[in-house]
């Protein structure tokens, strides 16, 4: 297990959502040097204490360990698939037609 890209994944979840390490401890019920310990890899945190701050930064579980899978590109591309069934149909084929269009630009730019 990588404990400091997970440390690193929750730093940039948290201060994407402007907090403080005081404040991620205070959702999560620890103390502040803990946070700063899982953050700088210094503390290995419980799976409890993962589930609870990926829940506290709004984020899958998957989201803070994504680095340590074989395919980490699976957590984004099921939960891209998770978002995109939750609308309706005519929304659903603009929203895949609008990605093929990002991606054929993509390819363009980077040959």
């Amino acid at each position: 297990m990588d404990y400091a890209a997970i440390g690193k994944n929750i730093r940039r979840f948290r201060q994407m959502r402007g907090m403080r390490q005081e404040d991620l401890a205070e959702e999560c019920g620890c103390s502040n040097s803990h946070i700063g310990q899982i953050e700088n890899a210094r503390g290995i945190p419980s799976l409890n204490m993962i589930v609870r701050i990926a829940n506290a930064l709004s984020v899958t579980v998957d989201q803070l360990l994504w680095e340590n899978y074989a395919q980490p590109q699976m957590v984004y591309l099921k939960e891209i698939a998770e978002r995109i069934d939750k609308y309706p149909v005519k929304q659903r084929i603009r929203a895949c037609e609008s990605l093929m269009s990002y991606l054929d630009s993509l390819e363009k730019f980077t040959q």
